[in-house]
């Protein structure tokens, strides 16, 4: 049986997908995952901005079906007293909330918590 161009395409994009599904959903929030502490809170407090100095994280959770798919949403306590969620993209970009505004407005989610 010989094989047409088609059908290899087919079967190339299959071999793709089955590869991209052995992949973690969010590849930068998988290298954060591998960071020693200090080096992980000083990466999210960056993503906060030049005010924090990270002290703690903690990974939420990450987005497994819907718009949210691949979105890792992270915790980060700063040395002066705040907190904040950061929702971030398989390629890094990122959006910051206070945890106090999280915790209003976020239907029933908070920070430090798994989602």
């Amino acid at each position: 049986m010989r094989i047409g161009w088609g059908t290899a395409v087919v079967f190339a994009v299959g071999l793709a997908s089955a590869a991209a599904g052995a992949a973690p959903k969010n590849s930068f929030s998988a290298g954060l995952e591998k960071m020693p502490l200090p080096e992980r809170a000083a990466r999210l407090a960056a993503l906060v901005g030049y005010w924090c100095v990270g002290t703690e994280t903690f990974h939420m959770g990450t987005g497994e079906s819907g718009p949210e798919t691949g979105l890792a949403y992270w915790s980060v306590a700063c040395l002066d007293g705040g907190s904040y969620a950061i929702q971030i993209d398989p390629i890094g970009r990122s959006v910051t909330i206070d945890c106090a505004v999280l915790a209003a407005q976020g239907e029933g989610k908070q920070c430090f918590k798994k989602f």
